[in-house]
């Protein structure tokens, strides 16, 4: 099969693209054939760029809103840029190791790492920034603690593989004294070590069906102290900052009623991660556009997300970049895979030591 060459139309087409999206990321103002042709600094006349400008609005890449004369790109021409036009940039070596610096705790904590991430992409970026990673229970048991408040009240902590740790206050029915609790905890950490969380409960509720077991009645405790804790405890944690960026941009600016839609899905918790939930699992950067972000009020937006590892047994994360469609998407890109490669290198590190 003969390869397809790109043709000398097919180039001044992506050029004639490629210029308009840069202007309006810069201006957020539609683009007319005169600043292209300025631009371009070559011979083609303003009435060619005006043909190739009126075929990219047939293709169904630019618009033209109805109070200007320039047009402005559309999701799919901004589909098709991503996909197609645009150049990568790189960051420098320098820049990387700027972003490991400020990422870096002096104990490794996932949580204050995380934070860190998403605080300094959104920095960086200047649009809203996030991580997302799983809690236990997408992880195995390292260990659990159980710390008595009063009679009938314990703080069981949950901590799982890569120092993932989660603490939950739990009422108990009945009362437990301080040396029940140790002989308790002895139980746990010898039991269930090495399990997955999301197996503790089911291994638990088979033991109690055999009610031969001698361990039945720390069993029996066991089952009702973590049915209370990991009920409580969500599949993911989101770290989200820099939301005041999005609302400062001219898009929304313009729009208070655009502005409450976003603000109200950034809120919403449990709606973003059901739309991050796969790119968790993805390999590379993905990019939803506008309306593939698959939510009323908020096709304004796009976000880039890049996948983590949290060392070996970890399980997956994301990091990512929300803001305006109109957005610089090859530096954002650049931004995301560097900030999830040094996150996944950090844990990588630790993992190793």
């Amino acid at each position: 099969m003969s390869s397809i060459s790109v043709t000398d139309s097919d180039h001044r087409r992506n050029k004639i693209l490629e210029i308009i999206i840069d202007s309006y990321v810069s201006t957020a103002q539609p683009v007319g054939s005169e600043l292209v042709a300025r631009k371009l600094r070559s011979s083609l006349s303003s009435a060619t760029i005006r043909n190739v400008m009126v075929e990219l609005e047939q293709a169904g890449y630019l618009e033209q809103p109805h109070t200007s004369a320039g047009r402005v790109p559309t999701d799919q021409g901004y589909r098709f840029y991503v996909d197609s036009v645009m150049n990568v940039r790189q960051l420098s070596p320098e820049q990387v190791r700027q972003i490991e610096v400020r990422i870096q705790p002096k104990e490794l904590d996932v949580d204050e790492v995380l934070e860190r991430a998403s605080v300094t992409l959104a920095e960086l970026a200047h649009q809203a920034a996030f991580a997302v990673v799983p809690t236990v229970k997408q992880s195995t048991v390292k260990q659990i603690e159980l710390l008595p408040i009063s009679a009938r009240k314990l703080l069981c902590v949950l901590i799982a593989d890569e120092e993932i740790v989660a603490t939950h206050v739990v009422e108990i029915s009945g009362s437990m004294t301080r040396d029940e609790a140790i002989a308790l905890v002895r139980f746990l950490n010898t039991e269930l070590v090495g399990l997955p969380f999301g197996m503790l409960l089911e291994t638990l509720e088979r033991r109690l069906l055999a009610e031969s077991d001698s361990f039945y009645y720390l069993v029996k405790r066991s089952w009702e102290i973590l049915q209370h804790a990991l009920a409580t405890e969500p599949t993911e944690r989101l770290f989200m900052e820099g939301a005041s960026y999005i609302v400062s941009q001219p898009e929304f600016r313009r729009d208070p009623h655009k502005t409450h839609e976003l603000l109200r899905w950034l809120d919403a918790e449990d709606a973003l991660l059901e739309h991050l939930r796969h790119d968790m699992e993805a390999d590379g950067v993905r990019v939803h556009i506008g309306h593939e972000v698959g939510v009323p009020g908020v096709d304004e937006c796009s976000y880039l997300t890049a996948p983590f590892r949290l060392g070996l047994t970890g399980g997956s994360g994301a990091v990512g970049i929300l803001g305006p469609k109109r957005m610089d998407y090859p530096k954002m890109r650049s931004m995301v895979e560097a900030m999830a490669r040094c996150v996944s290198e950090l844990f990588g590190r630790q993992h190793a030591t």
